[in-house]
């Protein structure tokens, strides 16, 4: 799926400036948005320039030096890369053959996972966006509910009493492209060390991490893709 749009730059800058002056609106929810990055279609050809991944659609959105506007589905994409600004980091994105309702006898379609640990087993991410009270939320709640803070250029909602937190749902690919939510992360984690349990319990503890902490599960299954 292809759909071609062209734009004056300067229209398109403008679009941007006026959504920046408005509240908090569900297409903030449905929308992320990178300054700089890539995409990489499948026929090999690299498209640069600020980058827009509608979640809701699951399509990602080039806006080329011309002021061009293409957009993408997973079915034309190898993967596309941004720069996140706030974290330092070069994010990735890759399509992988997917089903909401599990992957036992259902239909799987391709979509947009964010990849944060590939190897013999993959960590991959997928994300929504909700609105939370401002009151301290735990960045682990649980069901493998990661949640953290989402900066937004515009105001936050109903009179600044919410905020659009990012949640955070992990998988886990196996070397049998099997996709394993982890719902759980401990227990669902230590199904899959198997044999390795005692070098990763030995490894996690000496490290002091946490299954709550995103950070420490990509920690793992960095190490575990080494054993």
């Amino acid at each position: 799926m292809l759909l071609k749009l062209s734009h004056l730059l300067n229209g398109t800058l403008l679009i941007v400036i006026l959504s920046c002056l408005m509240p908090v609106s569900a297409q903030s929810l449905q929308k992320q948005d990178w300054a700089m990055g890539e995409i990489i279609l499948n026929t090999g050809d690299t498209l640069v320039g600020p980058i827009s991944y509608y979640h809701n659609k699951d399509l990602v959105q080039v806006t080329l030096a011309d002021g061009e506007i293409l957009i993408y589905s997973p079915v034309n994409v190898k993967c596309f890369k941004v720069f996140n600004g706030d974290k330092g980091i070069i994010q990735t994105y890759k399509p992988f053959n997917w089903s909401e309702e599990g992957q036992v006898n259902s239909y799987k379609k391709l979509t947009f996972f964010e990849v944060l640990a590939e190897g013999k087993y993959t960590l991959i991410n997928r994300s929504v966006f909700t609105i939370r009270n401002l009151d301290p939320v735990p960045a682990y709640t649980s069901m493998g509910r990661y949640y953290e803070p989402y900066k937004t250029n515009g105001a936050y909602y109903k009179g600044d009493t919410y905020q659009i937190a990012k949640l955070n749902l992990f998988y886990l690919l196996t070397p049998e492209n099997n996709f394993i939510p982890l719902k759980n992360p401990k227990k669902d984690m230590e199904n899959i060390f198997q044999e390795k349990e005692e070098s990763m319990e030995a490894y996690i503890n000496k490290h002091n991490l946490s299954y709550k902490n995103p950070v420490a599960l990509l920690q793992m299954v960095r190490y575990l893709n080494r054993l």
